[in-house]
């Protein structure tokens, strides 16, 4: 059994990089760390020297991409399984994780995550694996001959909805996906550049994506409920995120008018977009094509 771990980087802050990787790497075999930054710059950012540890990339890509060259070298090389994270994670407990997954014949098999937390005063009280449907890239632990089955990850997602295009393509192979919920492991994860913001009796973190970001993000959910028009589960779980997205761009956030012309350019893109450049995979959607654009848009903003 030999674990082959992948961080990709863009910019990292040392602290939150050593932390990251500390936590992990006494119990994985090699890790290779993916610089997104500017080649110019990247010698920067080198902030660890440890025989386990390879530097790769190509200039600024997209993390799929990056995703894809580990899974390349997990196969060439003999790697049973894959650790993909990015650079703002923290372990906890990993060895925990690994004797109650890896190391255990009882354990489920398929796809593995964490239990993910954005605070870590936060209680876990029992433990026990549960199927999801998804599980975020950072902290996910998959066979390499799973990963043969599913062909990687799809390129045409960068950022935004990698991890969501892999999980749904996993779904529709039947490879089931699984978290594990425990006290005594989990990934503490920092999305964007959180900030607390107060109305009223209510608070909550703001993640500071730009434009850019939101556009990307819109446009590639979109762009995913049109592949999978059968799974019902995620246009739910975005359309209480787009709800409350606006709602504290509108509030509390700088430039809101920006970014909310961005948001509707994200959907009119990802509503007018040609979807034959996305599929890689053999799926039955690829034949269904999905629903009506204009339908698929009253699914997500009205339709309970």
């Amino acid at each position: 059994m030999n674990i082959l771990a992948i961080v990709v980087t863009f910019y990292p802050d040392r602290g939150l990089l050593e932390n990251n990787i500390s936590a992990f790497i006494n119990d994985v075999d090699k890790v290779l760390i993916w610089e997104n930054t500017p080649e110019d710059k990247k010698s920067q950012y080198r902030f660890i020297d440890n025989p386990k540890i390879e530097y790769y990339g190509d200039g600024v890509n997209s993390i799929s991409h990056a995703l894809n060259y580990a899974w390349k070298y997990a196969k060439a090389n003999g790697y049973d399984y894959l650790l993909t994270m990015d650079q703002d994670s923290i372990w906890e407990g990993f060895n925990y994780f690994i004797k109650r997954t890896i190391l255990d014949e009882k354990c489920p098999q398929g796809i593995w995550g964490p239990a993910i937390i954005t605070d870590s005063k936060y209680v876990i009280n029992d433990e026990y694996f549960y199927q999801t449907d998804i599980t975020i890239t950072s902290g996910m632990l998959i066979k390499t001959e799973v990963l043969n089955k599913l062909g990687g990850w799809n390129e045409r997602f960068k950022v935004d909805c990698v991890d969501n295009e892999f999980c749904l393509k996993s779904k529709n192979l039947n490879i089931p996906i699984y978290q594990f919920r425990s006290s005594k492991t989990y990934l503490i994860q920092r999305y964007g550049a959180p900030r607390v913001v107060h109305f009223w009796k209510y608070s909550t973190t703001l993640r500071g994506d730009s434009a850019e970001r939101l556009y990307s993000i819109f446009m590639n959910h979109i762009i995913l409920f049109r592949l999978f028009p059968n799974y019902k589960s995620q246009r739910r779980d975005f359309k209480i995120y787009w709800i409350n997205k606006i709602k504290w761009i509108f509030f509390f956030e700088e430039d809101r008018f920006k970014k909310l012309i961005a948001i509707i350019k994200g959907i009119s893109a990802g509503l007018n977009c040609t979807l034959n450049e996305y599929y890689n995979y053999n799926s039955k959607e690829k034949q269904e094509r999905g629903k009506d654009k204009w339908e698929l848009l009253y699914d997500i903003l009205i339709r309970r």
